[in-house]
């Protein structure tokens, strides 16, 4: 979808003051930071380059060499601040930070507090907009907030929601969110050898890990581990009654599509066994669409289970 004038005139008024404190930086990094392709980074650019104080001469234009993939700004005229937040976007943020806070430890929710303060200083009536939250904050994030601080892992016990089984592992947290009113970490799973996400509630305990067990259990820079049904992909129908499917793996969900029945899903490589058995513990709520042979795995041990019965 194509942006608009105003998208793109406000985005160019954020770039001369963000390039100001980031002389020299690569056109690929300020795609990423901006969220756009190289290829929009360099018209911004060029646009830029045009823009200066009446008079229009090269003597009041704004100065910028983006040479050889690398910007720098030695005169921005007058586009040397960073643009204001409007109303809206301040109240915005002012909300997601009431939420941010509810389900975070004390000392980083003492530092969102001295934010909002800041923020709400720039709104010219006091902010109308209170979040009232009932999420309570687990003891267990201030060791995760701790460990993603000081990049070390963490010793935890963890109960199954599909096992109902505890279950000791080491992971490396990376990002807290909230989802839905609960709480999750994204982490590194040694055990599983892959990207996991999991629900704080059901941290039963944690433990900070040394540093050179800490290094030990870090996602490697590249992931080379064959996965069965790598070639052929994972594509699931996740009904609505299975949605929490969706918001606990995170981690691994590629692509979702959603309709008035459910939702689409393309899953990252992932193994397998676990896979099969998540599928089974949501007693039919899930269908696979391929690959075929996963198909097939899943219809013979649901054979074998429900032998087991008989």
């Amino acid at each position: 979808m194509s942006e608009s004038a105003l998208d793109r005139t406000a985005r160019a008024l954020d770039l001369v003051p963000y390039l100001l404190e980031h002389q020299g930086i690569s056109i690929s990094e300020l795609a990423m930071v901006f969220g756009v392709t190289e290829k929009q980074i360099n018209e911004d650019l060029v646009l830029i380059h045009m823009c200066g104080l009446p008079g229009y001469t090269p003597l009041e234009l704004i100065e910028m060499y983006y040479e050889d993939g690398y910007v720098t700004v030695s005169d921005p005229q007058s586009l040397n601040r960073p643009r204001k937040m409007t109303r809206n976007e301040l109240t915005s943020i002012l909300v997601a930070l009431d939420l941010m806070k509810a389900g975070r430890a004390g000392e980083i929710s003492e530092v969102i507090m001295n934010l909002e303060s800041k923020l709400i200083k720039n709104l010219k009536v006091d902010n109308p907009y209170v979040v009232v939250s009932d999420l309570v904050a687990n003891p267990m994030i201030a060791d995760l907030e701790e460990a993603i601080s000081k990049s070390r892992g963490l010793q935890i016990t963890y109960l199954s929601a599909h096992r109902d089984a505890k279950t000791e592992r080491r992971i490396f947290p990376s990002e807290i969110f909230t989802t839905n009113r609960e709480v999750y970490v994204n982490a590194w799973c040694e055990s599983s050898q892959a990207d996991r996400t999991f629900r704080v509630d059901r941290i039963l305990e944690c433990s900070l890990l040394s540093d050179a067990d800490s290094v030990a259990i870090k996602k490697p820079l590249a992931q080379t581990t064959h996965h069965e049904h790598n070639e052929a992909g994972i594509k699931l129908f996740v009904s609505q009654s299975a949605r929490s499917f969706i918001e606990e793996n995170r981690a691994i969900v590629s692509d979702v599509r959603a309709d008035e029945n459910g939702f689409a899903v393309d899953l990252e490589n992932i193994e397998s066994e676990w896979l099969i058995r998540t599928i089974l513990g949501y007693g039919g709520a899930i269908r696979v669409i391929e690959p075929e042979q996963l198909v097939g795995a899943i219809a013979t041990r649901a054979t074998e289970i429900y032998a087991k019965y008989l």
